[in-house]
C-alpha cells in the first residue's frame, strides 16, 4: 500500500465527506464550484448523482446548503478572530471565513489534508490565502491542534462539524479535553449543532417529501455507518437526549447555551417557511470553558516509535507514544514492512499511552493477518489503554 491508501485503510470514516463539495456545487455555491475540479472528485460524485430521483437530490441538496450557511454564520460572526474548522472536511468554509477577514486554520486527517491544502492554494485569492492554512491534526490530541495553531493571538471559536458521532466514549471525552485545553489558553468558544445536525437531512425530506422522519433518520444514519465502517452517535451526546449532552459537556468544565440553529440561518434557495420552522426543533450549542483548570501540568508524551523483530516466525512489536489518527498510519505501514504474514504476533504496549479507533482499526488488521488469531497477544497494557478497550468491547479480543 502507498501512504494514501494506508490513510484510506484506517480512517475509512473521511469518505462520508466526499460528497458535501458536490452537493455545494449543485447549489450554486461559487466556492464549491471553483474547487470541485481541482479536488478531482467530480466525475465519482456525477455518477452518484445520476441514481438519484430529482425530488431528492433536491433534497440533499437544500439541507446541506443549509448546514453549511449555518456553520459559516456562526463562525462568522462570533467575536473571535481565528476560526479552527474541526474537521475541515472538502468544505470551502476556508474561502468564505478569510473572505471575512478572519484567520481559518482547516483542521483533517491527513488523507483529506493532503488533497485539500493544495487544492485551496490554487483556487484562492492572494488574500485568501494569506488568512488560510490547513492542518492534518487528530481531534483528540492536544499537542497536535496547539503546533497547527503556532504563534497565533486572540481568541479561538472552534466549529465542529459533522465530527460528534464518530467518536467512541473514550474520543469523546479527550477531544473535550483538547479543547477545554486550549479554549482554557486562547479564550473564545466551541459551537455545533452536532447534537442534532443529521436531522437536517431527515427534516428536510420529511417536510418537503411528506415521508416518515423517524424511519428517514434510522435509514440515513444506517448508511452512513456502512460509509465510515463505525457506529455513530453511540456516546454521551446522542444516547440521552439533548439534555443529557449538555450535562455531559457541563461536567466536562464548559458552560452550554442553546439556541435554534434558525438564528444563524440566512435564506437559502428553495428552502419555504414551514421547512424553516420545523429547523428550529435544531439547536445550535455554544461552549465556553467555566472555570480554566489549573494544577500539574501534563506529563510530556513520548514520542511515536515502533521497534520491531521477527524471530522463527514471531513478530515482537513495541509501540511507543500515542497511536491515533496521525500516527496509526504509521504503525500499519511498520507492521507491514516488518512481516504481516507472521505465525504469531506479541505487541508490548508499555510506553503507549492511549489509543484511537484509527489505532484499534489497525491492531484489527494485524490480529486478522495471523491464521490461528489466539496467537496475536498484547502485553503490558497501560491502565488508560485498557480502560479504553473495556469501554469499547476490544477487550474481548485483543486482552
Amino acid at each position: 500500500m502507498d501512504n494514501k491508501e494506508l490513510q484510506r485503510a484506517v480512517n475509512p470514516v473521511y469518505l462520508t465527506a466526499k460528497s458535501t463539495l458536490g452537493l455545494l456545487k449543485k447549489a450554486g455555491d461559487p466556492d464549491a464550484v471553483a474547487l470541485l475540479p481541482i479536488i478531482g472528485l467530480e466525475t465519482e460524485l456525477q455518477e452518484k448523482a445520476k441514481i438519484l430521483p430529482a425530488p431528492i437530490g433536491n433534497c440533499y441538496k437544500i439541507a446541506q446548503l443549509a448546514r453549511y450557511e449555518i456553520y459559516n454564520t456562526a463562525a462568522i460572526r462570533s467575536s473571535a478572530p481565528n476560526i479552527v474548522d474541526l474537521p475541515s472536511g472538502y468544505s470551502p468554509r476556508g474561502f468564505r471565513v478569510s473572505s471575512a477577514g478572519k484567520r481559518y486554520f482547516g483542521f483533517d486527517l491527513p488523507v483529506v489534508i493532503d488533497d485539500m491544502a493544495p487544492a485551496a492554494q490554487k483556487v484562492m485569492t492572494p488574500e485568501q490565502r494569506r488568512l488560510s492554512s490547513y492542518h492534518a491534526v487528530d481531534a483528540t490530541n492536544y499537542q497536535s491542534m496547539k503546533d497547527a495553531l503556532g504563534s497565533v493571538k486572540g481568541e479561538l471559536c472552534i466549529v465542529t462539524e459533522g465530527l460528534l458521532g464518530y467518536f467512541n466514549e473514550p474520543e469523546l471525552v479527550s477531544l473535550c479535553q483538547a479543547i477545554h485545553r486550549l479554549l482554557s489558553e486562547y479564550g473564545g468558544c466551541w459551537m455545533t449543532a452536532d447534537t442534532s445536525i443529521l436531522r437536517i437531512y431527515t427534516l428536510t425530506f420529511s417536510t418537503l417529501l411528506k415521508g416518515d422522519e423517524l424511519a428517514l433518520l434510522n435509514r440515513m444514519q444506517g448508511k452512513a455507518n456502512e460509509m465510515a465502517d463505525v457506529k455513530m452517535n453511540q456516546n454521551s451526546l446522542f444516547l440521552n437526549g439533548e439534555e443529557g449532552a449538555i450535562r455531559f459537556l457541563e461536567n466536562q468544565g464548559f458552560t452550554v447555551t442553546a439556541e435554534p440553529v434558525t438564528n444563524y440561518l440566512p435564506d437559502v434557495p428553495g428552502m419555504n417557511d414551514e421547512l424553516r420552522n420545523a429547523y428550529r426543533q435544531m439547536n445550535m450549542l455554544t461552549l465556553r470553558v467555566a472555570s480554566p483548570k489549573t494544577g500539574r501540568k501534563s506529563a510530556k508524551e513520548l514520542p511515536f516509535a515502533v521497534n520491531s523483530s521477527v524471530t522463527d516466525g514471531k513478530l515482537v512489536m513495541k509501540v511507543q507514544g500515542r497511536v491515533d489518527t496521525l500516527t496509526a498510519t504509521d504503525l500499519l505501514k511498520a507492521f507491514q514492512e516488518a512481516s504481516p504474514q507472521s505465525d504469531s504476533i506479541e505487541l508490548d504496549l508499555e510506553k503507549m499511552p492511549y489509543i484511537s479507533s484509527a489505532g484499534l482499526r489497525v491492531l484489527l488488521i494485524m490480529r486478522k493477518s495471523v491464521k490461528d488469531q489466539s496467537c496475536f497477544k498484547v502485553f503490558h497494557v497501560q491502565p488508560e489503554v485498557e480502560k479504553i478497550l473495556k469501554m469499547t468491547g476490544f477487550d474481548k479480543l485483543l486482552l
